[in-house]
């Protein structure tokens, strides 16, 4: 119970994939997807159509992958480091959401603009 934490090595600190992050995704691409297919008139509408619903389910996977956080370590007397490496690992994935962001809300515009 009481063991005494293990320091990880740099290629360990990774982001902590929860169910609720996989769920979110798999709902969203299992309910969005079929709806998309069976209520939309493929032959009128389907680039504008196609380009916002293509969007929306870009931006709900940017915004859970830019939620990702890596777990908790424990206390080191390392000066931080394994702060500034847990910093550095999140603000990777949360700029790559934030880039998946983007490009929904683009693909958005574009389905609009058609």
């Amino acid at each position: 119970m009481n063991e005494k934490p293990r320091y990880p090595k740099d290629d360990e600190v990774k982001v902590e994939w929860k169910p609720l992050h996989i769920a979110i995704i798999v709902l969203s691409v299992v309910v969005i997807w079929p709806l998309f297919y069976c209520v939309t008139d493929l032959a009128k509408t389907l680039p504008n159509k196609l380009f916002s619903v293509a969007g929306l389910n870009i931006d709900i996977i940017g915004v859970v992958v830019a939620s990702l956080k890596t777990p908790y370590y424990g206390s080191f007397s390392d000066g931080g480091k394994i702060e500034v490496t847990r910093a550095n690992v999140e603000k990777k994935y949360f700029q790559y959401g934030m880039w998946l962001i983007a490009m929904g809300f683009f693909l958005q515009a574009l389905g609009t603009l058609l």
